[in-house]
């Protein structure tokens, strides 16, 4: 995974890359363990020297932020200096429209409601389950006692923190699963995009 890095600011090359890694393990899109490029190939991807990419790291590594293994590359820390809760991230000029801010209902409820009107759920009192446990016994598990259920609409949670992972390392954008939404396609996230940012 390309690791991506703006030099904008202030300083030398040398501060403005000790800057951007350093800002990259704070706010988590460095992680600790994570291993970071070899000096000559970030040096060649940044058109930077390899001496400033070397002296950045050598920076980090002495405040504790890098670990360098002899032979093995440098890689981040396990116990990363703490500094306070991370970033904030810049707001944009897109807000949703107001009917959008409502807190939406729960997926599912702990309490049976006397009369059911969700739409796509279907009658747990219909459905098979003898023949259901019979055909997929080795896949059941203890807690599936609401077939038919949909999972949470904004995708599976461990693609969600992979995507948010990636486009903080490769994109350097501050995101958490939260923020991110798996869609069937272009299409789709752009109807999303539509339907909340404009007025019919």
């Amino acid at each position: 995974m390309d690791l991506h890095l703006g030099l904008s600011g202030g300083g030398d090359l040398t501060t403005r890359l000790y800057r951007e890694l350093r800002e990259a393990v704070r706010d988590g899109r460095l992680r600790p363990g994570d291993r970071l490029p070899p000096t000559r190939e970030l040096a060649t991807q940044l058109e930077l020297s390899r001496g400033t990419v070397a002296t950045a790291y050598e920076r980090l590594v002495a405040e504790g932020f890098l670990v360098a293994r002899v032979g093995a590359g440098t890689y981040v820390a396990d116990d990363v200096p703490q500094v306070g809760s991370r970033g904030r991230r810049r707001t944009g000029a897109v807000r949703p429209r107001r009917g959008w801010t409502a807190t939406p209902s729960p997926v599912s409820s702990g309490e049976a409601a006397p009369y059911d009107f969700s739409v796509g759920v279907p009658d747990p009192a219909l459905f098979p389950f003898d023949t259901w446990r019979r055909l997929v016994a080795s896949e059941l598990r203890a807690g599936a006692n609401a077939p038919g259920r949909y999972a949470d609409p904004a995708g599976l949670l461990g693609l969600r923190e992979a995507v948010s992972r990636y486009v903080g390392v490769s994109r350097s954008v501050r995101c958490d699963p939260d923020d991110v939404v798996v869609t069937n396609g272009t299409q789709h996230a752009l109807d999303l995009v539509s339907r909340v940012v404009l007025e019919p």
